[in-house]
């Protein structure tokens, strides 16, 4: 930590093409000082990449890392002469990188209680602005209180939630409105670069779920948060509101609209 605060605190942001001489003095001749340039040119950008993929039970300082070890890769690999500036192309290692340590350490989820799926889509959010209003990190009654939850519940779904598998291939819906999160994403990518753009995207439309679902009713949500997203069948849905299975699918089809379009707001998909 106190070299990362040391290197932050001195940290020179070289030019762009002063960066790819750095970067064609390391694959030429292996110098050091020119690697450690380069680090240091872009460790402000990789502490906030680090930020932006914090997870409860990861280590923010374990994240900062693996965005440092994401510009070490663009070093060797980045080709002098690209029109694509080096900062750019190492961003995007950046983010591979605390992807990769997420889905290590942390996962998505792809079966478990309501309670873990609620939390995995709004608690980052609720946390931040709880932190930014009161200058501390919400206490576990307090995320209780606020999601509505029981402290048992949020206890167990915390100490489960970094056990379970990951998927964005999961199915969502039924009569004529299942799919999956990929199908509302843009399709096959030619190019590595484009491919890690696309988990980029991945990560987005997690956020925006969670801002979606925050502005629901508590049906729609419900509506939305386990037939739609979680592929529970619309009998049961309807039966804990007091409406038809057909109904059931008609509001999913109207939300799954309404969110592709909040993607799309938000330059997700077309």
């Amino acid at each position: 930590m106190a070299n990362l605060i040391t290197m932050l605190a001195t940290v020179v942001i070289l030019s762009r093409d002063a960066q790819i001489d750095k970067v064609r003095e390391w694959q030429d001749s292996k110098d050091r000082k020119a690697l450690e340039s380069l680090v240091n040119s872009n460790v402000r950008m990789a502490k906030q990449i680090a930020n932006m993929h914090n997870r409860n039970g990861i280590d923010n300082e374990d994240l900062t890392q693996s965005a440092i070890e994401g510009i070490l890769i663009a070093a060797n690999k980045y080709k002098v002469g690209s029109k694509m500036a080096f900062s750019t192309y190492a961003r995007k290692w950046m983010i591979a990188k605390c992807q990769e340590n997420v889905r290590k350490n942390f996962g998505t989820i792809r079966a478990g209680s309501r309670v873990a799926k609620t939390l995995y889509a709004s608690l980052p959010k609720y946390r931040r602005e709880f932190t930014a209003k009161n200058g501390r990190e919400p206490q576990v009654p307090e995320i209780a209180r606020h999601f509505g939850f029981a402290i048992g519940e949020i206890e167990k779904a915390m100490a489960h939630m970094g056990k379970y598998a990951t998927s964005i291939n999961m199915p969502i819906g039924e009569d004529g409105n299942s799919g999956t999160l990929e199908s509302v994403i843009p399709g096959k990518v030619p190019t590595p670069e484009a491919a890690l753009a696309r988990k980029e995207n991945v990560m987005q439309v997690r956020e925006i779920i969670g801002d979606f679902s925050n502005s629901l009713n508590a049906r729609d949500n419900d509506i939305f948060s386990e037939y739609v997203i979680n592929g529970e069948s619309g009998t049961l849905v309807g039966n804990r509101h007091g409406i038809s299975r057909q109904r059931v699918s008609q509001i999913g089809g109207n939300l799954k609209r309404k969110f592709k379009a909040r993607l799309i707001a938000n330059g997700i998909t077309r």
